[in-house]
């Protein structure tokens, strides 16, 4: 037609490549392309030659590093136990598997006790027992994460310092990661704030024994620390005079609890305590009297054995009269005579000896008087009341006041001479050492015994 150009025929080349032209239309046919079509990169290809030199391979991968990683057996939590996968090491082959803290400090001492101070390795960077207790529960996953970072690189540098039989000895003594918690449950061990919970309510020594110790193994390895802090709880709430005497610092023992509750079960422990109403009898009211104190299983009581010149039969106290019992007073009673210096076995021990000045004293104040009818008896704590207080320089002459005695009694008024800390003889008999002011707690005790009626004699 004329009014229509002519269409130029196409040439041989596209004819050759139809799908070029085609047009592209959403449901237009397009033809298919074949597979043996010819495709450019834009790019000459030649052969080239590829030779691997597997020798210096070797020598590369004889000489890479170790490689560690570690990561926290359960992420969301604080736990003892860490995931290690150690690869690379020379003569060993790879390990995976779960260390603890416990194991970590242990090769940082082997470490140290084979290359001294020469060693440029710091300690492990992990948190202590008490340092883990007051972490928040929102918190347990980033120093989770935090430690296992610091750790693996703590333990890339200590696998470089360590000699391959410490290595080779340390990765064999521990499990593949096979046998790590992940698969059994009943070894995981409990974060420390859960077991913490849990042992608030194992007031009982049978309940302690078989969490901590006859539970799971983990549990026993790595919650000593509560377990122990557990037993001083119990042994402080059952015996608490008894607690105050070991816990007394300037013994400087290092005390085991558990240890302690068996011995005293077993009625094998006996401290030097102080008695309040020696045997219950009139002749000791309003005293406080040293003994040899053992706990007794079998009664439910506490045997005390009079510390006495003459011979004396034990008096057994029972367990819901334990307020009768007291360690040697606070201050400067406990500080002069130092209970702490003589064992119980010793002859001489802190009731025997005199005490010091009159600090506190004053009239209307109520004070405990050091007195003992025979001389070679140590002195027992006597209750009175100041009426009259002469001081002269490092002494004073003190008037004591007994209210538990009738006041026509000849035990109802003594005065004393105190603050040199000599023995002297009394006007109603027997001898006086010192003389100390009491606190208003020690006060609300000795109200408790108080007499109803004046002791008459």
């Amino acid at each position: 037609m004329g009014g229509m150009a002519s269409k130029a025929a196409p040439d041989q080349h596209e004819i050759a490549r139809p799908w070029l032209n085609h047009p592209d239309g959403k449901w237009s046919p397009r033809p298919q392309i074949p597979f043996d079509c010819p495709v450019s990169y834009g790019i000459e290809e030649s052969p080239v030659d590829f030779e691997l030199d597997v020798r210096e391979l070797g020598d590369a991968n004889a000489a890479s590093h170790p490689e560690v990683q570690v990561s926290p057996v359960q992420p969301i939590r604080l736990s003892f136990d860490l995931m290690v996968s150690v690869q690379n090491l020379q003569h060993i082959p790879d390990w995976s598997g779960v260390l603890t803290w416990k194991r970590l400090h242990e090769l940082y001492a082997e470490l140290s006790e084979l290359f001294g101070p020469s060693i440029d390795l710091k300690a492990p960077p992990l948190l202590t027992p008490q340092e883990v207790l007051h972490i928040p529960e929102a918190l347990w996953s980033y120093h989770a994460k935090s430690i296992c970072a610091a750790v693996q690189v703590w333990l890339q540098q200590a696998v470089q310092h360590c000699p391959h039989h410490v290595l080779e000895a340390f990765f064999s003594n521990h499990a593949p990661a096979s046998w790590s918690s992940t698969e059994f449950p009943h070894c995981d061990v409990l974060c420390l704030p859960l077991v913490t919970h849990i042992s608030e309510y194992l007031g009982d020594p049978l309940d302690l024994t078989n969490f901590f110790r006859l539970s799971t193994k983990s549990i026993a390895e790595t919650s000593s620390q509560i377990c122990a802090m557990q037993w001083k709880c119990i042994f402080q709430e059952k015996w608490p005079v008894f607690y105050e005497a070991l816990s007394y610092e300037p013994r400087k023992l290092e005390t085991d609890w558990e240890a302690l509750y068996r011995q005293m079960c077993l009625g094998k422990r006996e401290e030097i305590l102080e008695v309040f109403d020696r045997e219950k009898k009139i002749g000791f009211s309003m005293s406080c009297m040293v003994a040899k104190v053992s706990w007794e299983h079998s009664s439910k009581s506490y045997v005390a054995n009079y510390v006495s010149a003459s011979h004396v039969q034990p008096e057994r106290i029972p367990a819901e009269q334990k307020h009768r019992l007291r360690f040697c007073p606070a201050g400067t009673a406990r500080d002069q005579l130092q209970p702490e210096i003589a064992p119980p076995g010793a002859a001489e021990i802190y009731p025997y000896r005199v005490l010091k000045g009159y600090d506190g004293v004053a009239l209307g104040q109520g004070v405990e008087l050091q007195w003992k009818m025979q001389m070679g008896s140590p002195f027992g704590w006597w209750y009175g009341k100041v009426e009259r207080l002469e001081r002269n320089g490092a002494t004073a002459a003190v008037t004591l006041i007994f209210p538990h005695f009738p006041t026509n009694s000849r035990w109802y008024r003594l005065r004393v001479i105190v603050g040199d800390g000599v023995v002297r003889r009394c006007a109603i008999g027997g001898y006086h050492g010192g003389v100390r002011a009491v606190t208003a707690e020690e006060e609300k005790v000795w109200n408790q015994f108080t007499p109803k009626q004046p002791i008459m004699f």
